[in-house]
């Protein structure tokens, strides 16, 4: 495939963001003006995987094939994900390997809501997290580990009524397997304590140690480390609930064995009470998981 099919198709813009092995800018397309969001990854960087279709063995994207696991797109029986980021196309070069997916309208990351709100209330907090954690659900029964949770790659719709996210960036993500993994894919200030003890991790636990981590970035407005926060002695929020302490405790207990699972905290207090609150498209999703 040529660099001009690309061009033909799609304008690109400004840079969004970069990590160390990609760069996504904003676009759009040129026949609907849809916006639209195009990563580019070098082709030494791209990582395959063996996929059976029918018979028909063929290398796919890793990233690409979670993507579309992770929103139930691809296997029978698998669970739909409406939060996962939609893929739109992907473009084969000869050094790199450019990915479009959705960029939906009046939306920001995490990272940038929290800055722009100031303060969330508690109460549209959970809202939010609620929906990290049936999106999380879902994407490990559909058998996907993302691995890189963090605010940076959760998108939040910023208009007015209930905040809605979609979940983004499967460049670190690998599958939900039995046996627990030795090398840490993600950001390593977020990676859980067991990998900093030299011990081998597991996908839920992690998880639900990363959703940890984004609610206590978002609650106390302060920087994370996993290294350091293993040094610190147990703390309690003065400017949140209870029962959100508890939960933040929970989810960052040191002995991944003594976290909860992603269905115990769908149970929890912190966020169990308010489906009241979600509209009837977030409601359904939480009827499906829980």
């Amino acid at each position: 495939m040529k660099h001009n099919e690309f061009t033909s198709r799609y304008k690109e813009e400004k840079l969004l963001g970069e990590g160390g092995f990609s760069q996504v800018y904003a676009g759009e397309c040129r026949s609907t003006s849809t916006p639209v969001a195009i990563k580019h990854i070098s082709k030494k960087d791209v990582q395959l995987v063996k996929v059976n279709c029918q018979g028909n063995v063929y290398d796919e994207i890793l990233e690409v094939f979670l993507m579309e696991q992770a929103a139930g797109r691809l296997c029978d029986g698998s669970f739909e994900n409406p939060a996962v980021i939609g893929l739109m196309d992907v473009f084969h070069l000869e050094t790199e390997v450019i990915i479009i997916m959705e960029r939906p309208p009046d939306t920001v990351d995490g990272f940038d809501y929290l800055f722009e709100i100031k303060h969330i209330p508690e109460d549209q907090v959970k809202v939010i997290f609620k929906q990290i954690i049936n999106a999380a659900l879902l994407m490990h029964k559909n058998g996907v580990f993302h691995r890189d949770w963090k605010l940076k790659n959760i998108l939040v719709n910023r208009n007015n009524g209930t905040p809605e996210i979609r979940v983004i960036d499967f460049g670190c993500g690998d599958f939900v397997e039995n046996e627990p993994f030795s090398r840490f894919y993600g950001t390593p200030a977020y990676a859980p304590p067991e990998f900093f003890r030299g011990e081998t991790y597991k996908a839920e636990a992690t998880t639900v140690w990363q959703i940890g981590v984004m609610l206590y970035i978002t609650c106390t407005w302060t920087a994370f480390y996993t290294s350091v926060y293993m040094k610190k002695d147990k703390e309690v929020l003065e400017n949140v609930s209870m029962e959100c302490n508890d939960f933040l405790s929970q989810c960052l207990a040191l002995d991944p064995n003594q976290r909860p699972t992603l269905e115990d905290l769908l149970l929890h207090p912190c966020v169990f009470h308010i489906l009241k609150h979600m509209n009837p498209v977030l409601y359904d999703i939480s009827c499906r998981t829980s």
